[in-house]
């Protein structure tokens, strides 16, 4: 297992294990029935599905995204642990975003929960 997948499965544990945190989900979601946000990478091709509840993960492509977030797993990977700054990666082209990239705004401050509950 990659270390990005390593890290969506602790995301996903942590996501839908605390309460806290979903509530976090819930008001993300707001009144939808979820978010679907997929991932590109050299490893695959995979979906986040966010409920108010939980986050499952799939493998594939979803055929309608809230956003797409295409770039190296190593890339995501930094991103996701605050290593490597959002805006550097769409500046130089190391991360692609298609699709509504507000929604990187709830899944970065999830992201921040997690990681500072797991300290």
């Amino acid at each position: 297992m990659s270390q990005l997948q390593e890290f969506f499965k602790f995301l996903m544990t942590q996501a839908n294990s605390k309460d806290d945190l979903k509530k976090a989900l819930a008001d993300w979601v707001g009144p939808y029935h979820g978010k679907i946000l997929q991932v590109h990478t050299e490893e695959g091709d995979q979906y986040m599905v966010v409920r108010k509840d939980k986050i499952t993960l799939h493998d594939g492509v979803y055929p309608s995204p809230d956003v797409i977030f295409k770039a190296k797993a190593e890339v995501l990977l930094g991103i996701f642990t605050g290593e490597v700054p959002f805006k550097n990666t769409m500046k130089d082209g190391s991360l692609q975003v298609i699709g509504n990239a507000n929604e990187a705004d709830p899944l970065a401050n999830l992201i921040l929960q997690v990681m500072m509950g797991a300290m």
